[in-house]
């Protein structure tokens, strides 16, 4: 991976609250502002080819429907479902089609996150306020 450098200009509390956080962790300045960038913005190429070209995808749907996924949830019988069966496991009562269903719905659960997370995230980069 290459580095690039960038120079810009900060807002004054911006750059005071680094500075602060960058004494406190004995890192530099820019270690710093590095991480904050790295965790507001989670490099996508780390993930399977299919799930980086989903949430990439993302970058081009306007706010409203970004919203629209931010807020979403699985359907209410994929939420049943998965917590019966997830109920079922912890009491170790799973047959072999079950398991196959639970790991389907727990996949699926977790890619709705991750689309939904990354949603919010474009929707904050991109300024509009986020419900409470």
């Amino acid at each position: 991976m290459g580095l690039h450098s960038v120079t810009l200009e900060v807002p004054e509390n911006i750059y005071a609250s680094a500075q602060r956080t960058a004494k406190a962790v004995r890192r530099s300045l820019e270690e710093v502002l590095v991480t904050a960038l790295k965790t507001s913005l989670p490099p996508l190429e780390d993930l399977p080819v299919e799930l980086s070209t989903e949430l990439t995808a993302l970058e081009h749907l306007d706010n409203s429907r970004l919203l629209a996924l931010a807020q979403s949830t699985l359907p209410h019988t994929q939420q049943r479902k998965l917590s019966r069966l997830l109920r079922k496991n912890q009491a170790g009562k799973l047959n072999e089609r079950e398991q196959l269903v639970l790991e389907a719905l727990a996949a699926e659960s977790e890619r709705l996150m991750l689309r939904k997370a990354r949603a919010y995230a474009l929707l904050k980069w991109r300024g509009s306020a986020l419900p409470v």
